[in-house]
């Protein structure tokens, strides 16, 4: 008999912790339920907004982040094989100013990441530095081009008969219980709601979840690489450009803390440009790629990252054994979604093995 479990949450975290589950214990039978879905648009549905790409966020201190990213290095090298997946392998090219040098007291080896040689991370040479820039560095890296890769979670998932529901939103996260696609009560909830965490009742987080803004600009435009030039004026600002494999790429971008606000800010949008323009010049350049001789404009996405004091939270939560969370991944959640299903999937075969005794 199939064990029923339900994901509450259609984002790339909720799609990758269902998927995951039913790969690694078929006896699960897994429901997905939602109220937005891949293809929606609504500020508070994350996933769409992302850029994305892998580069952890974790520091030299956080191993528990590292060895989740880790999971997600690994993954999406693998995915980028795959033609559907929309995955695609691409050297990640970061360059620092002065303003950043200065940061770190003039000692460039404080900007070396922890993972530089799981992804042959290598510095510079003077010759390839951008103008206005003192000091860069490059790795083996992805970009992920969210709108087909979404579609390709929802696809693997009906694919192994995981179904996806859209519901209204939940109110209390017990009401998922019930919303299982088999009308059985589900033995386990995984409380993938991101930021919507903070709407829903029946569960307590001693740590606090918080919305941070961010802004792109999303250009016919292209480039080779993904781009990321650090220490601007602004403190809550930064250029970073991901081309997408269907052509075009994303230019952003910018970290507002608790700011809600889903309209576009177009002075940040004209900043956004005239940093692409500074320090990427062949984004105008017809002979590279054939690109415009102009910034050509699809649209302004603005978007929110689900962030979380503490980092992501995933453990079972203290007063309902049956409730899992797995939500807080910040502007991580791509990268780190394997990562984070794959300590879901731990919870439940421990919960399960518990069960049996």
């Amino acid at each position: 008999m199939l064990t029923p479990v339900v994901v509450v949450g259609a984002g790339v975290v909720g799609l990758t912790t269902a998927l995951q589950l039913k790969r690694s214990i078929p006896s699960l039978d897994v429901t997905v339920v939602a109220n937005y879905l891949p293809g929606d648009d609504h500020i508070s549905y994350t996933s769409p907004y992302a850029g994305a790409n892998w580069h952890s966020f974790a520091d030299t201190n956080n191993k528990r982040l590292q060895d989740l990213d880790v999971v997600g290095y690994h993954e999406f090298m693998r995915l980028a094989d795959d033609p559907a997946s929309g995955v695609w392998r691409k050297p990640n090219v970061s360059f620092k100013t002065p303003n950043a040098l200065a940061r770190v007291n003039g000692d460039p080896s404080q900007f070396r990441e922890w993972f530089h040689e799981l992804a042959n991370t290598r510095v510079l040479q003077k010759h390839e530095l951008r103008p206005g820039t003192v000091y860069g560095e490059s790795f083996d890296g992805v970009v992920i081009s969210v709108p087909i890769y979404l579609s390709y979670l929802v696809q693997k998932c009906l694919a192994l008969n995981i179904l996806i529901r859209r519901v209204p939103a939940i109110k209390d996260i017990s009401e998922a219980r019930s919303l299982h696609s088999s009308g059985k009560s589900a033995k386990f909830v995984v409380n993938c709601t991101g930021l919507l965490a903070t709407r829903i009742g029946g569960f307590t987080d001693p740590k606090r979840n918080f919305p941070v803004r961010g802004q792109v600009v999303v250009l016919r435009n292209t480039v080779d690489t993904v781009i990321s030039v650090d220490g601007h004026e602004e403190p809550n600002e930064a250029l970073y450009i991901f081309p997408r494999k269907e052509g075009g790429c994303i230019v952003g971008g910018s970290f507002f803390a608790d700011n809600w606000d889903s309209s576009e800010d177009r002075g940040l949008t004209q900043r956004i440009l005239q940093r692409a323009l500074k320090y990427v010049p062949e984004l105008v350049d017809p002979n590279f790629k054939n690109n415009p001789a102009f910034l050509d404009i699809v649209k302004v996405n603005v978007g929110l990252r689900p962030f979380r004091d503490g980092d992501v939270r995933i453990e079972i939560d203290d007063l309902k054994p049956w409730l899992i969370h797995n939500y807080g991944a910040g502007g991580g959640g791509y990268q780190g979604s394997y990562g984070f299903a794959s300590e879901v999937v731990k919870l439940v075969e421990v919960a399960l093995t518990k069960a049996k005794l």
